[in-house]
This record gives C-alpha cells, sequence and structure tokens, in this order.
C-alpha cells in the first residue's frame, strides 16, 4: 500500500503588486522627523482564500504548509493535528492543573496560622508537538513545542495569532497584500500610518497583565458605544444578537436578510445579515457596512471587525503607542483566491 500525503497549493486570485512588497525606508522617512525611526523589520506577502482570509507561507521541517493570519486569536501559533499526521511528525497529550481563585476573593485558615486563597484546581488535557524546525512568515524557530488543535479541515497546517503577530508593530494591508512588521524608536507621538496623512487614530486598551494580546477599541454605531476587535480570519464582520438590538440593529431592520445557520447550529438559530445606518471609528465614517447577528452565547458584546472592513481599510496597529491607525481605501480590490488540498505520492 503507497503511503501518501496532501500538500497544500495556495493560488492567488491575481499577482500581488510588487511595488506594495517593496515600499522602501526611504519613502517613509521622508514624512518623519529624523529622531524617529520606524524601524522595518519585515514585509510578508499574502495570498487569500476565496472567502478573502490571508494565508502566509510557512513550513514544517522543511515541508511546506499554508497558515493562516488570525490577528483575532490571542494564541501564537497553533498546529493542524491533521497536518501532522500527514508528515508524521509525533503528537504528545499533555494534562496540566492550575489553580483558580474564587472570584470572591476569601482565603482559608490553616492551623499554622498561615493562609491559603479559596478556589479550585483546574485539570487542563492538551495535545503538544515538537518540530526541529518551522517558519510561519518572519517568524523562524528550531527546537521549538507546539500547541495542536484537530481544525475543522485540512485547508490550513497552522494559524499564526496575535500572541506572535502583535510582539511588534503590524500594518495589515489586505489590499496591497501584505502584512509589514515595525519596531518603531523615537516616535511615540509621530504619525505612524505613513501611507496616508490623513488616517485616524483611535485609541486600544490593551491587557496590562499581557494575558492577552488583542488590542480593543471604541466604535459607534447608531451613536452608541461598542468596543470591537479586528479580526483576519472571519470573512465577514458579526455581533452577538445579545449585543445588537441596543445598537438598533434587528433582524426586522430594513434591508436585513436570513442567512443559514452556523454549522452545528439548527435552522431555529439563522445568521442575520444587517445594515448599518451610522457607523464609525474615531474620525473615520464607516459606509455602506453591513454585519452579522448571531446567536453566539457566552461571547460577550464585543463587535468583531473581519476580512470584509479590512479590505476596505488598511490599518496600522501601533502596539508602541496603543493606538490603530485606520485608512479608508479608495478602490478596494478584493484578492479572492483558492486554497487545494491536493494528494500526492510520498517520495
Amino acid at each position: 500500500m503507497t503511503n501518501r500525503f496532501s500538500t497544500l497549493y495556495v493560488r492567488l486570485a491575481g499577482p500581488l503588486l510588487l511595488a506594495a512588497l517593496m515600499s522602501s525606508s526611504p519613502a517613509i522617512a521622508q514624512s518623519l522627523p529624523a529622531s524617529c525611526e520606524m524601524g522595518e523589520l519585515a514585509t510578508v506577502p499574502l495570498t487569500f482564500t476565496d472567502d478573502l482570509r490571508p494565508i502566509m507561507k510557512a513550513s514544517l521541517n522543511g515541508s511546506p504548509i499554508s497558515a493562516v493570519v488570525n490577528i483575532g486569536s490571542p494564541q501564537t501559533i497553533v498546529l493542524n493535528k491533521k497536518t501532522l499526521d500527514r508528515l508524521a511528525i509525533k503528537l504528545r497529550h499533555v494534562t496540566s492543573t492550575t489553580f483558580q481563585e474564587s472570584r470572591s476573593g476569601t482565603t482559608d485558615f490553616i492551623p499554622q496560622g498561615e493562609f491559603m486563597p479559596s478556589g479550585q484546581f483546574i485539570v487542563r488535557e492538551g495535545v503538544t508537538t515538537f518540530v526541529d524546525d518551522a517558519s510561519f512568515g518572519r517568524t523562524k524557530l528550531t527546537d521549538s513545542w507546539y500547541l495542536v488543535e484537530d481544525f475543522m479541515d485540512d485547508t490550513f497546517g497552522a494559524r499564526v495569532g496575535a500572541g506572535n503577530l502583535l510582539l511588534t508593530d503590524l500594518e495589515v494591508a489586505l489590499d496591497e497584500g501584505y502584512l509589514k512588521h515595525f519596531n518603531p524608536q523615537g516616535c511615540f507621538r509621530e504619525h505612524l500610518a505613513y501611507w496616508d496623512p490623513d488616517a485616524v487614530a483611535v485609541p486600544i486598551r490593551v491587557d496590562l497583565w499581557k494575558r492577552d494580546p488583542r488590542p480593543v477599541f471604541s466604535v459607534l454605531i447608531n451613536g452608541k458605544e461598542v468596543w470591537a476587535l479586528l479580526s483576519t480570519a472571519t470573512p465577514h464582520s458579526y455581533l452577538p444578537a445579545v449585543a445588537a438590538e441596543r445598537l438598533g440593529l434587528t433582524p426586522a431592520a430594513s434591508g436585513a436578510t436570513r442567512e443559514d445557520p452556523l454549522p452545528g447550529h439548527g435552522q431555529d438559530k439563522p445568521v442575520w445579515n444587517v445594515p448599518v445606518g451610522q457607523m464609525s471609528i474615531g474620525g473615520l465614517e464607516v459606509k455602506d457596512f453591513n454585519v452579522r447577528l448571531m446567536d453566539l452565547p457566552y461571547s460577550g458584546a464585543i463587535l468583531i471587525l473581519g476580512t470584509d472592513f479590512l479590505h476596505r481599510h488598511r490599518t496600522y496597529i501601533a502596539m508602541s503607542q496603543r493606538q490603530v491607525y485606520f485608512s479608508a481605501v479608495k478602490n478596494p480590490i478584493l484578492k479572492r483566491g483558492s486554497v487545494e488540498v491536493i494528494s500526492q505520492p510520498v517520495k
């Protein structure tokens, strides 16, 4: 019996604009004072799935794979069990125990006069793997352990999240097909959206304890505030249905259309595609925009801005300034592509 494995081939619907990938440091320097050094680190070219999600080139022990870019995930790098099985990379099942303190903040005293926080021990089971050599965009790693998940399919071999991507400032230019990493020095008060002097900057909130690297920011919908985060792995922007009503977004709104439920949900929990009347992020007015309303228990009241938003707005996430810059793309080109899984014999 001949063993076979699947190699991921990525086909881009249109060529990347080389000019965008070759944006020079002198062009950046022209708009900034000499005391500010942008510290451009790397440009990561992207290709796209048919539903507009960006993917980057990656490899495991020399074998090429595709990695989905997901700044909406707090994780660093997670590998797909299906891909590891094909590449014959061994897995390791692990169990970890952590202590979770009681939210009441009470303590239990023991006879020796000392005290111990009250709470409970949480046991978690997971899967990890050890990879000798790996690369994910600009990240090159050797002799490293990774978390493993069994993805819904084997379209992607890895997921690269905010825990990796937002270690630096990050320009997200889906309209031009790239990510760009920066490490600015002496630029705390400067305008870092070098391509657009009129780009809007809004403050972000981050977890000071660094438990979650994802920044959140304020958005106004129909005059009411909602917190939002960016997600490059979500084709459509969405909002939990329970949080949408106070913003004036309901299935009864003019122009709302019903869509199929999420996978695993019954027909009694449809997704609603609802036009947004008024939406602004700082001084940026977002026009002709729709959000999906979903029944998402325990999801909180946060707006997820997906690739439908990011293909229309170039973004610079300035972790160094605790700001995010938004610049509307005048004539956005949706770079639809495809990711195919093609079986090939092992050599």
